[in-house]
């Protein structure tokens, strides 16, 4: 029937014992190593990626309170720009305001003036016409 050789099944174990630790020392050890390295190396660019975006989180929010501060300064430059513009208009408007009322002063004293003349002229006309009124009446009596 079956015959058991017992050199031979020695032999065969020692075989399989050598390549098992050939196999442990040239395939799995270095197998090992690199799953370990791989997953070290995987570990560190995870840690990577979440410091890089909580970094960018921190950039972003950064640009956020710096555009926050550049509407602000540009609504407080708005703000001012219109301040000064009105009270530049108000300042126009007084100085307007001021020619306008010195131009009707003048006017007024010319018309005032005109007035004057033009009564005197009819003074001496009236003295005149009064003159011609008489000399008629005398010619005439």
């Amino acid at each position: 029937m079956l015959d058991l050789n017992i050199g031979v099944m020695l032999i065969i174990a020692g075989i399989f014992l050598i390549t098992m630790v050939l196999l442990k020392m040239w395939l799995f050890e270095p197998l090992v190593k690199f799953m370990d390295e791989r997953e070290a190396k995987l570990k560190e660019e995870l840690e990577m990626i979440s410091k890089n975006a909580q970094d960018s989180k921190e950039i972003e929010e950064e640009i956020q309170s710096i555009l926050k501060e550049a509407k602000e300064d540009a609504r407080k430059i708005v703000e001012e720009a219109r301040l000064k513009a009105s009270e530049e208009a108000e300042k126009l408007k007084a100085v307007k305001v001021k020619e306008i009322e010195e131009a009707k002063e003048s006017l007024r004293l010319q018309l005032q003036k005109e007035k004057e003349e033009l009564i005197k002229e009819l003074s001496k006309d009236k003295n005149e016409i009064k003159t011609l009124i008489e000399n008629k009446i005398r010619d005439a009596a």
